[in-house]
């Protein structure tokens, strides 16, 4: 399968890593803003072509997939755009800056019978894949809640401080505690309390948010972009616990019964690189069988997580300029 990449950005360096690490996935295309940009990310990453227009290498009939490396801000659009040349599109996280955006993109791939999907690299994670199992198998029993937290220090990411961008913590970081707790919990509709502080520029540095669910379940999460906490999870059940260790890309996880014993330690497989290669395996394989969603991350999920950060920003008062 051949990717054309659009965006030469840094989350396209990471793309780019990733499939030059893979089988049967190719490094193909990279369209940028300039042809000068474009050829020389082509060049350091291996790339066959360079585009100086994202038309030009959607009308490459060789480009059999096209990832989306622009910011937030830009993805329905660049997404719409693929479509309509007829072209299957990954779209990195989030999937747009708002829930109306997102479904006229999903509703488009339907109507074009066209795969389209969220690059929500921990839904494709064997680690988390396995996790499920043993919770859905017993390990710790009735789960009960959940405490995370994710942060960087990415002040200087001048797209993260930028309203018209759709900058700001939740879309670049927000999304991941809100799809584990998901992945768990399940597409019961939570209620949600949540605190934020914002940056002078009108975006979330930081949020504190309280999730509850029927039947007396919750979790907490905490998202920065001001800097680095742990990054880490635990996952508390009626007959023990689950600790995750860095929650964006699992190093290990533990479980413990409890009596707060140690009963089974799982780390990262040897054969893991990036961790994004999984979302490239998943798309070329519904691809593959004419699927227009992959069965780890649905339309259906896509268009709930952003639904729910509407439904946040709208709490702090957050609007960015193209709404």
């Amino acid at each position: 399968m051949k990717i054309g990449i659009l965006g030469a950005g840094g989350i396209a360096v990471q793309m780019a890593k990733t499939v030059a690490g893979m089988k049967d996935v190719e490094n193909y295309a990279v369209a940028a803003r300039s042809f000068e940009r474009a050829q020389a990310f082509a060049e350091k990453y291996g790339f066959s072509k360079a585009y100086g227009s994202y038309e030009e290498m959607l009308a490459d009939s060789q480009v059999d997939l096209v990832y989306i490396a622009t910011p937030h801000s830009h993805h329905a659009e660049h997404a719409k755009l693929c479509l309509n040349a007829g072209k299957p599109v990954l779209v990195e996280k989030a999937f747009s800056y708002n829930a109306a955006t997102t479904e006229e993109v999903l509703n488009l791939a339907k109507e074009k019978n066209l795969f389209c999907g969220e690059a929500m690299w921990i839904r494709f994670m064997p680690m988390y894949r396995l996790m499920a199992e043993y919770i859905q198998k017993g390990a710790i029993g009735r789960v009960n809640n959940i405490t995370c937290s994710l942060g960087y220090s990415l002040l200087r990411e001048e797209r993260l401080t930028k309203p018209e961008l759709a900058g700001g913590a939740l879309l670049d970081l927000g999304v991941y505690p809100l799809n584990l707790i998901s992945m768990i919990y399940g597409s019961e509709p939570p209620m949600i309390g949540s605190t934020c502080a914002k940056l002078d520029t009108g975006v979330d540095a930081q949020e504190a948010l309280q999730i509850s669910y029927k039947g007396g379940r919750c979790a907490n999460a905490f998202v920065t972009m001001m800097y680095q906490p742990d990054n880490n999870a635990k996952i508390y059940g009626d007959r023990g616990y689950i600790e995750i260790d860095n929650i964006n890309c699992p190093e290990t996880f533990r479980i413990y019964n409890q009596d707060h014993k140690l009963v089974l330690e799982t780390k990262k497989p040897d054969k893991q690189t990036t961790g994004y290669e999984f979302e490239f395996i998943a798309a070329r394989d519904a691809i593959i069988v004419g699927q227009t969603e992959c069965p780890e991350m649905p339309h259906a999920e896509t268009l709930r997580i952003m639904q729910i950060c509407d439904s946040l920003r709208n709490t702090w008062q957050i609007k960015y300029p193209m709404e």
